[in-house]
């Protein structure tokens, strides 16, 4: 009897979970919802978001991304931190432009360094004024021993 009341708890739980598992999400939907929580306050300059690993036996220190309005630019700024030297330490940043409806690739930036525990990029660029504009970004650490990776994306300021 307990092993049939054992077996029953099973099934149930895993029709409970299939039933979760099964509930249709709308592409469209999750991409529009919240969308205008997207944008830092008006007049705001700059935006950041910080990747940190949660298991502390991770290679990856953390990952950190900013963008500002550096006199009508964007100034762009991504970090990608080892806690030891690495074979690769990658960082990849992806400059967006809101269009009025999503926001679309504007500029991007694919970066490696070699046998180091760090990777850092800035840059400066020109971008069409009056625009909303984000920051996100691909964080990885490879090692023969360990690979971790991690994202990062900020709200989106407005560049004047």
């Amino acid at each position: 009897m307990k092993k049939i009341k054992k077996t029953a708890g099973i099934l149930l739980g895993a029709m409970a979970l299939a039933q979760l598992a099964a509930v249709p999400v709308s592409a469209a939907a999750a991409e529009t919802e919240g969308q205008w929580e997207d944008f830092a306050p008006e007049g705001t300059t700059q935006a950041e978001d910080t990747y940190r690993p949660v298991l502390r036996t991770d290679i990856m220190y953390s990952a950190y991304i900013r963008i500002e309005n550096d006199s009508g630019k964007a100034g762009i700024y991504g970090e990608t931190l080892a806690i030891r030297d690495a074979d690769e330490v990658g960082l990849d940043l992806y400059l967006d432009r809101y269009t009025g409806s999503t926001y679309n690739s504007y500029r991007y930036w694919k970066t490696v360094e070699y046998n180091t525990s760090m990777n850092t990029k800035s840059y400066t660029v020109s971008v069409l004024p009056g625009y909303y504009y984000r920051l996100h970004g691909y964080h990885y650490v490879d090692d023969s021993t360990a690979f971790d990776n991690g994202s990062t994306i900020t709200k989106g300021i407005k560049i004047p």
